[in-house]
Order: C-alpha cells, then structure tokens, then sequence
C-alpha cells in the first residue's frame, strides 16, 4: 500500500484509514468491534477519544499501539523518516516502533515488577542503544524534572506509594521523545499533584510537536489540555441485544 499523499504535508503524525476490529470476550453481543474507523493526529496536538462504550476506547488505543492486531485497513505512521503502515510490518519493526515513535501511557501498577524506579527508565533508554553512562545521566534528569524524591530512585516500585509510582511511570514515558504519546492511564484517579504535573507534561511536548491521544473521563480535565475529541459513534443503538452494525469516527 502507497503511503497517501496528502499526509505528508499537513503536519500528520499518524493516520488511520477504514480501520476494521471484531471484540472479543464478554459485551460483544452489544458491541461487535470497530467498523471503519479514519481519522488523523497532527503534530501538537492532544485529541480526546469518548464513546458510549469503554471496550471501543480500549481496542482503538491497543490498536493505535500495537498491540492487537486489526482486521483490516491501515494505521500509517512516520518513523525516522518513513511512513509505514503497523499492521504490515514484522514483531521486531513493530517494536522498533513502539521503542521509538509511539509511547504509551499505561497503568503505573504495571511497574510494581520492576527492580528499582530507576531500572524503569533506564530500560527505556539503553533498549534506544544509549550508552549506560547517558542513560543514567538522562534517566536523573527526568526523574528529578517529575519530581521523585532521590532517596526513592533506587527502591524497588513494589513498595512505593501510588502517588510516587505515577511519577516513575511519568518519567518512563516522557524520557523519549515520542513524535505519537497513547495515554491509557485513568487520569481522574491518580493524585491532583501528578494530575498537574501530567498536564505540564503534555502541554511541554504539545509545544515541541508530539500529539497525544486518550480518553480523559473528567470533562474539566480534558478541556485544560485537548484541542478536539474524537466520538466514536455506533448507528445501532448499544444497549439492546441487537449487534451494533456500523461504528465510525467523527472528529470535531
């Protein structure tokens, strides 16, 4: 498949085109998957993803990242230079990908495994082919840039409060520099003082180019820092046993 033409010069970070995705699991008699999803994310820019139905956000966004394959259409995205298409490429470019261009913003409990917050940013990194000694040099700096007390750096995540975890997840995400950032982290639940320092986060990388796509519960919260939203819509109505026929994006 050609790379479009037209996204090559209208600052687009990502394009999804008639993206098709069957559910799996409890709910699919109410909502089958997607069904002809396209929309674009432009440099800059922080897009609110809502819909009547939690299980559509969650397959959009795994789709966005990679990270269950689609049934169908394209999800172009620009990598050092080159425009390709996810659900082509191989486990290992997909990776490349996911290391490099696409972050993601996930649940700060999946951290708990790890041997120090420090080793959760450090991964990162030397998966980047940093040297150590630059990789420990940038993973203080973002550290201390979420505010992490120093004393923390070396325990392990297992046993940090909730509120601290978030930081370390802040600084595992923001220590690249992502040209796409996914968020799928519950926003409304974490704590007001990382709840802010988030916010600064993406206003910071907004300015530097990186969009930003998730779904923020609290109308307050994702009026302070999204630039539009993105509804996903299904033309037969949910809550009846009738198989939804037709979802579709619609941005504005």
């Amino acid at each position: 498949m050609e790379t479009p033409f037209e996204i090559r010069y209208n600052n687009i970070k990502l394009q999804v085109e008639r993206l098709y995705k069957s559910a799996d699991g409890p709910g699919t008699d109410r909502f089958p998957g997607l069904e002809d999803v396209s929309f674009s994310l432009k440099g800059g820019e922080c897009v609110h993803l809502r819909s009547s139905v939690p299980l559509a956000n969650q397959l959009l966004l795994a789709a966005l990242m990679g990270r269950t394959r689609i049934d169908a259409g394209a999800i172009w995205v620009e990598h050092q230079g080159q425009w390709l298409n996810l659900p082509q490429l191989s486990h290992r470019q997909a990776g490349q990908i996911q290391a490099r261009t696409i972050g993601y913003l996930g649940q700060s409990e999946a951290l708990r495994s790890k041997a120090t917050a420090m080793d959760c940013v450090l991964h990162q990194l030397i998966a980047l082919e940093f040297s150590r000694e630059q990789a420990e040099a940038h993973a203080r700096h973002v550290l201390d840039w979420v505010g992490l007390p120093r004393r923390l750096w070396h325990r392990a995540p297992a046993k940090l409060p909730l509120a601290e975890l978030h930081q370390v997840n802040l600084a595992r995400t923001f220590a690249i520099d992502y040209s796409v950032i996914v968020i799928d982290l519950p926003i409304e639940h974490i704590d007001p003082a990382n709840q802010r320092r988030l916010l600064e986060l993406i206003a910071y990388r907004k300015a530097q180019g990186t969009c930003f796509i998730g779904h923020f519960e609290h109308k307050d919260l994702w009026r302070q820092i999204c630039d539009r939203s993105l509804a996903i819509h299904s033309h037969t109505p949910i809550p009846t046993a009738v198989a939804a026929n037709n979802i579709a994006v619609h941005s504005y």
